[in-house]
C-alpha cells in the first residue's frame, strides 16, 4: 500500500469493499441469530445456515480482494493523532482483517466436518474433510460463541473509534470512508 498524504478520502472501490464487508457481517450475525432461534431439524434452520455459509464465503472472497486492493492502490495517510491511537487503530484493523479471513475458513471446517452439504447460494461445494468429530469440536471454539464475542468487541472498538473521531474530535475520519463525505 502506498500512503498518499494528499488524499483526504478513500477511493470509491475501497469504500465499496468496506461497506460490503459491513453488510456481510451484519448478514452473518442476523442469519446466525435466526438459525439459533429456529427449531432444530427444520427447513427454516437449514435455510438460515445455508445463507450464513454463503455470506461467510462471500466475506472471505471480498476481504481477499479488499486487502489486495489496499496494497495496490493509493490510500490516505492515517489521521494524525497520539501514538497510542495510531497503534490501536493498526491493531484493530489487523485483527479485523485476520478474523474476517480465518473465521470463514473455520466455518468451512466446522461445516465440512459434519455429514451435510456445504452450499454457496444453492450451489453445493466440495467437502474436503468428511465426518470428523474432533475437527468439529475444535471449530466450535474458533467458529462459535467465543469468536462471535471477539467480533462484537473488535467491531465495537472500531465503530466507537470512528464515532469518537467524527463527533468528539470532529476530524472527518468517518467521512473519509463515506461515499457522500
Amino acid at each position: 500500500m502506498s500512503e498518499n498524504p494528499s488524499l483526504t478520502r478513500y477511493n470509491l472501490l475501497s469504500q465499496i469493499f468496506h461497506w460490503t464487508v459491513v453488510v456481510l457481517m451484519i448478514g452473518l450475525f442476523v442469519t446466525d441469530s435466526l438459525r439459533e432461534g429456529a427449531p432444530k431439524d427444520t427447513p427454516e434452520r437449514l435455510a438460515f445456515l445455508n445463507l450464513h455459509m454463503s455470506f461467510g464465503i462471500s466475506l472471505f472472497v471480498v476481504v481477499i480482494f479488499r486487502i489486495l486492493w489496499s496494497r495496490i492502490s493509493d490510500q490516505p495517510a492515517p489521521v494524525p493523532g497520539a501514538r497510542w491511537t495510531q497503534v490501536s487503530a493498526k491493531v484493530v484493523h489487523l485483527l479485523l482483517n485476520i478474523a474476517t479471513l480465518v473465521v470463514p475458513v473455520f466455518g468451512y471446517l466446522r461445516a465440512a466436518s459434519k455429514p451435510r452439504p456445504i452450499e454457496f447460494f444453492g450451489t453445493e461445494l466440495p467437502n474436503l474433510i468428511g465426518k470428523a468429530p474432533g475437527v468439529n469440536d475444535a471449530m466450535h471454539i474458533f467458529h462459535g460463541e467465543p469468536m462471535a464475542i471477539f467480533f462484537y468487541v473488535v467491531i465495537g472498538l472500531h465503530v466507537a473509534a470512528a464515532l469518537w473521531h467524527q463527533w468528539a474530535k470532529r476530524d472527518g475520519t468517518l467521512s473519509r470512508m463515506l461515499p457522500w463525505g
